[in-house]
């Protein structure tokens, strides 16, 4: 069994008097994709900067890498965070942006890098500002970054954000190539019949700020059992298995 890369216990996350958080536990192994899922406004992307360390928590505990993430670097160094919503700065251009990726990460791929700017077709567009670009660019840049770091987690912020077809089958190609090397992969997303069919487990948020579920594709018959789910038309497969735990999450 692989060792576990992050471990929450009883985690929380107050904004003043609202509560986001509200004692979110969970182990999850290295190595894979793991999808993040849950209703808009949960706490995926609270939950991402926390493991990110980015953002402290309000109480319970949270390790990476049997560390405590915030504000450590010997954490940070090893984690990449991207999304359409993470502050880069607005007047860098995207090639200023993925030239500050590279300084950043230190197993950073170029060769990667400039595969993927070539695949997403993306080569013109790197010279406007971050601002001007539209959200499936900014998308894009993310995806870019976080695939190229060489990171050994990874926290993918909905990064289908704005992309077409052929950008999202770009992506999931990149994806699952440096997944097989070994590294991790956290997902938050709302393209569940899409990202099943690549997910090693999938993490349900609930509404009350509590994981309400934690269940593994290689498992998917018998949660599928256990929950008393039938398709007359086809199998059923871990995309009902998730969706079925976020409509009663």
């Amino acid at each position: 069994m692989n060792a576990m890369i992050i471990r929450a216990d009883g985690l929380e996350k107050h904004f003043g008097k609202k509560h986001v958080l509200n004692g979110v536990s969970f182990d999850l192994p290295s190595g894979g994709i793991h999808g993040l899922l849950g209703r808009n406004g949960v706490g995926k992307s609270t939950l991402l900067q926390i493991v990110a360390g980015q953002l402290k928590s309000s109480g319970g505990a949270v390790e990476v890498f049997g560390l405590g993430p915030f504000d450590n670097a010997a954490v940070m160094d090893r984690v990449a965070l991207t999304g359409v919503d993470v502050g880069y700065p607005a007047s860098w251009s995207g090639k200023d942006i993925l030239k500050g990726a590279q300084l950043r990460y230190p197993n950073w791929d170029d060769g990667l890098a400039r595969r993927l700017i070539d695949d997403f077709d993306l080569g013109e567009a790197l010279g406007a500002a971050y601002s001007k670009m539209s959200r499936g660019q900014r998308a894009m840049v993310g995806n870019i970054i976080g695939i190229a770091s060489g990171a050994e987690l990874t926290l993918l912020d909905e990064p289908y954000v704005g992309l077409d077809v052929h950008n999202t089958n770009v992506f999931y190609r990149h994806l699952l190539d440096v997944a097989e090397g070994g590294r991790t992969f956290v997902m938050a997303t709302h393209h569940i019949e899409e990202a099943s069919k690549i997910l090693s487990s999938a993490l349900v948020l609930g509404r009350d700020g509590k994981v309400s579920a934690h269940v593994t594709a290689d498992d998917a018959d018998a949660h599928a059992e256990r929950l008393g789910l039938h398709n007359p038309l086809r199998p059923v497969d871990f995309g009902d298995v998730i969706e079925h735990l976020l409509e009663v999450s």
